[in-house]
């Protein structure tokens, strides 16, 4: 499904502007030293040059940074060959920075409590979702696998990420207006040192590899934790952890956790669209069957189930709770697993 706190495109992490195309699906060469200085800027309409339309704030920041680094060879404006095989989990700097973002044990076990609180059902906005996905932040992780030195087509992905700083421009700019007075310089500052290299291949895809043994872990024995869930493939999943960490990302979006969360949202929908990463997984109304999958005439409105998280389309879950509460007694379920359905919640994928 596409990411949301509606959808991938209403994710409040920098977007991926509309007009970049001219890539498409190419893959990025495995490694690269040295961005590409001519393909960061175009011509005006009315002459002069400007960074692909945003001829003020972020954007020349981020010009300027890359144009820096080229010239000098900073780690700005440089990829090192030694850099991709190195596992952001495996450096200690980051490392530390990922354990003052991570939620507390005791988060960690509440997760599964607060996926069908009366908290999330007055305020869905508070939650990081993804349509068709039980769990937004497990799907990031997931696609964030193996580990960099691993699978060529994953390393590229992140490297066209970290030789293409503009694809971030225009959405960082608009982060940093709508956040409020008080965090404006805050967020500034924590984007300067995303949108780099460093920042991409370290910070952003370590908090991906976070996320991605976070889902794995067994829970922390001090919080009252023991037994791990099992995932539609047969593997072990702590969904608590997971919604722990879609709920962390999602209830304080100019948080630090929340921007790089909201980042790498929006950067894994980048890579989805230009296939340098596997499409979203095909969301299937389990209801009547309809497959929505970004084609023509599919449906727009989809619905998430709690406490459970799995999904249905919006008129064929309407349809459900009345046939229920005829032929059920009232007794609303989810038509997946027949658990008790707590509320449902509306999540908009656009045309």
């Amino acid at each position: 499904g596409g990411g949301l706190r509606g959808s991938a495109s209403h994710s409040r992490g920098p977007s991926d502007p509309a007009h970049d195309g001219r890539r498409g699906g190419q893959r990025a060469a495995p490694v690269i030293k040295k961005f590409d200085l001519f393909d960061h800027f175009e011509d005006a309409t009315g002459g002069g040059t400007i960074f692909h339309g945003i001829p003020h704030g972020w954007g020349q920041r981020i010009a300027a940074s890359v144009t820096a680094g080229a010239t000098s060879g900073s780690e700005t404006g440089t990829v090192s060959t030694e850099v991709l095989p190195i596992d952001p989990l495996s450096c200690p700097m980051v490392e530390e920075w990922l354990s003052s973002l991570r939620p507390s044990p005791a988060q960690l076990q509440a997760g599964a409590d607060f996926i069908g609180s009366a908290e999330l059902k007055a305020n869905p906005e508070c939650l990081m979702r993804c349509i068709g996905e039980v769990s937004a932040s497990k799907m990031l992780g997931d696609k964030a696998v193996p580990p960099p030195g691993e699978d060529e087509a994953a390393d590229s992905a992140w490297m066209f990420l970290a030789n293409n700083l503009q694809l971030f421009a225009q959405g960082a700019d608009d982060v940093v207006a709508a956040a409020p007075e008080d965090r404006k310089e805050d967020v500034a500052t924590l984007l300067a040192k995303l949108f780099t290299p460093r920042g991409i291949l370290f910070h952003l895809r370590g908090l991906a590899r976070e996320l991605w043994r976070a889902a794995r872990e067994a829970p922390h024995p001090t919080a009252g934790g023991s037994a791990m869930d099992v995932d539609a493939g047969g593997g072990s999943i702590n969904w608590s952890a997971c919604w722990a960490w879609d709920r962390h990302i999602g209830k304080e979006p100019f948080s630090e956790v929340g921007i790089v969360g909201d980042t790498l949202l929006s950067a894994v929908a980048m890579l989805v669209r230009r296939g340098l990463l596997e499409n979203w997984r095909e969301t299937v109304c389990p209801i009547d069957q309809h497959r929505d999958y970004f084609e023509e005439g599919g449906t727009v409105k989809w619905v998430s189930i709690h406490p459970c998280m799995h999904w249905a389309c919006a008129r064929c879950a309407k349809k459900w709770k009345v046939w229920c509460r005829e032929k059920r007694e009232g007794r609303f379920t989810c038509p997946v697993y027949n658990g008790e359905i707590a509320f449902t919640m509306p999540a908009f994928r656009p045309e």
